[in-house]
């Protein structure tokens, strides 16, 4: 059998990223042993990966020995070092049955904090400082408590204070120099199930701003690895099983950092960015509105008119023109960089008969959604979500202003109008989009940005498992419209050959379209640079460059281990399993739930004619 040949599997890979635009992410069910006493559990799932079949795959040939040799055998690790663990508590009890669970003899000493949230940033401070060696494991929970009711107001304050409490912490972090890994602990973040939004409410969404922030810090907090795990929304008294899995996931040092997890009752899974087309036989068509209004906030801007001009062209393609189009803002005033955008705009709706104007909306308050909501008087049709503030810092420059500005302008506003559209009727409402961001995946500098955006996802699950309508398109970098195009030559020229550029307006609408026709509820629209983006996977030298690199493994493929040394084990038992997104008999949660009904639906509706259209 041929030997693993990176540079063809690379360049395959290359082929299939050149000029694709649309990227969403799966849950991969990926199982592995409970860990155990002295740390090998991994060191043996490799071995008897290695050795359990004289079918030997490519990917391993190069550890496995011969049918006529012995079997291999790892070195036994020298026994995991105890741990100083301070423990940011949830009152849920998922913290105390999961250490209940742990492995014996990994803890020194451990700092249980309980009714966290009502901590200042100096009591965090002193909780840092009280182990002089410092804190080898920070555990936060406080995510998976739920507010005190599901009322938007209650969910934005437990939402903030949780948010708040997290940038103490990774601030503080930050200073010390000292801390070895910071463990976050959520559950339901990532559920799509009708039965447990249903039963929870919008306060599952509680500990979803910590996703984006967790991504965004690790790039910040470089020698720090960050573990990120969602759980089961419920979890019932004293199951064991869970918890020991929990635990074996804060304890299990040769993958802590290396991925981002849910350990589910089902299983464990790990998250993997993927390439759209096998996601696009769900086949989802958008059909414009034959009537009604369609609202776009931030319609002043960049983003919102690149959004209605597209409408346009959709309407004289199918030829709708019974509906209006609101560009919504609080100034409703057009930049002279926007000015001829809206009035090619103001051309070509008046060709169709389409109604378009600038229109006063504030979405910082629910009073201004639900004036606007009243004023549509029912007939809104869709509305899209464009409007958002930047307000990037690094995190030694952060504050919790920057925060508020931030999340004000994208999922407290989000979370007015899903409210309104709770209490108002709406018949008419084909598409709620809320324009989230890749930023969510990590970016430096925007640990605020990352976090609000995340929570519009998280939005965007609860309302598709509760039956409601909304898509959140997590966009890159525009290269046409806003700040880019303004851009200096060599500014430009740096951006367009880093592993993400800038991508044209045709090619970022091209990218919304592949994800309208997944019908997934979130997916990202991005640019790579196939052969810059091949050189961010080689290092593996550190846990957070290993989480890169296994996030984009399906579609970058990464080189073998170079040996079998315990930091490189994750990386051998992945490959060896091989790419799970080509793999029929995976099990991805995404996919189960939206493509497989989708086509599957689509099959007994067309037959082999709906392939053929």
């Amino acid at each position: 059998m041929a030997e693993y040949n990176y540079e063809k599997v690379a360049m395959d890979a290359c082929a299939e990223m050149e000029g694709h635009m649309c990227w969403p992410v799966d849950w991969f069910k990926e199982d592995l042993p409970l860990e155990n006493k002295d740390g090998s559990a991994l060191d043996s799932a490799v071995e008897k990966m290695v050795n359990q079949s004289t079918h030997i795959p490519r990917l391993l040939q190069n550890f496995a020995k011969r049918q006529t040799q012995e079997p291999l055998e790892l070195p036994r690790p020298d026994p995991p070092a105890k741990l100083s663990v301070l423990v940011f508590s949830d009152s849920f009890g998922l913290c105390k049955g999961m250490f209940e669970n742990a492995p014996e003899g990994r803890i020194s000493q451990k700092k249980v904090v309980e009714n966290c949230l009502s901590l200042t940033q100096e009591d965090v401070a002193k909780l840092f400082a009280e182990s002089k060696k410092g804190w080898d494991l920070v555990v936060f929970a406080a995510g998976c408590d739920a507010p005190r009711s599901n009322a938007v107001p209650d969910v934005i304050e437990q939402s903030s204070a949780v948010s708040r409490l997290y940038f103490w912490l990774l601030a503080e972090a930050q200073r010390a120099d000292n801390v070895k890994g910071i463990f976050v602990l959520v559950r339901g973040c990532f559920a799509e199930d009708k039965k447990t939004h249903s039963k929870a409410g919008l306060g599952i969404t509680m500990g979803s701003t910590l996703f984006g922030m967790s991504n965004s810090a690790r790039m910040e907090l470089e020698g720090v690895p960050i573990h990120f795990c969602d759980t089961e929304y419920f979890v019932q008294e004293g199951d064991s099983n869970l918890y020991a899995r929990l635990a074996s996931e804060l304890f299990r040092v040769n993958t802590f950092g290396h991925v981002d997890v849910r350990i589910l009752n089902s299983g464990r899974y790990v998250q993997r960015r993927i390439n759209s087309t096998p996601y696009e036989a769900a086949a989802k068509a958008f059909p414009m509105p034959p009537e009604g209004v369609i609202a776009i906030s931030g319609g002043n801007g960049a983003l919102g008119l690149v959004m209605g001009n597209w409408l346009l062209d959709k309407a004289a393609e199918q030829g709708v023109t019974g509906f209006s189009i609101q560009f919504l803002s609080r100034s409703m005033k057009i930049s002279d960089q926007n000015l001829q955008q809206w009035q090619t705009i103001q051309s070509k709706a008046a060709k169709l008969n389409i109604p378009v104007e600038q229109a006063r909306m504030d979405m910082s308050s629910q009073e201004g959604i639900d004036n606007f909501l009243r004023g549509v008087d029912g007939k809104l049709a869709g509305f899209i979500h464009s409007a958002g503030v930047l307000q990037d810092s690094m995190l030694m420059n952060l504050n919790w202003d920057k925060f508020e500005t931030v999340f004000e302008s994208k999922h407290y506003a989000a979370l007015y109008l899903h409210d309104g559209l709770e209490r108002f009727s709406n018949p008419l409402l084909r598409f709620l989009w809320l324009f989230s961001s890749t930023s969510v995946y990590g970016n430096m500098g925007q640990i605020n940005y990352s976090g609000s955006n995340a929570f519009l996802d998280a939005l965007t699950r609860h309302r598709n498992a509760k039956g409601r309508i909304c898509m959140a398109v997590q966009w890159g970098a525009w290269g046409d419209v806003g700040m880019a195009s303004t851009m200096s030559d060599a500014m430009r020229l740096r951006t367009m050959n880093s592993p993400m550029p800038y991508f044209t307006n045709p090619e970022g609408l091209a990218g919304l379209e592949k994800g309208l026709s997944t019908g997934l509820p979130y997916f990202s629209v991005f640019k790579f640079n196939p052969h810059v983006m091949l050189q961010t996977v080689q290092g593996a030298d550190h846990p957070n460059m290993c989480h890169y690199r296994n996030f984009y493994c399906e579609v970058v493929p990464t080189p073998m281990a170079p040996t079998l040394d315990r930091h490189h084990l994750y990386t051998v038992f992945r490959m060896g399993r091989g790419p799970q997104s080509k793999n029929p008999n995976a099990v991805a949660t995404c996919k189960q739930a939206y493509i497989n009904p989708a086509a599957a639906q689509n099959d007994r509706e067309w037959g082999e004619d709906f392939r053929q259209w």
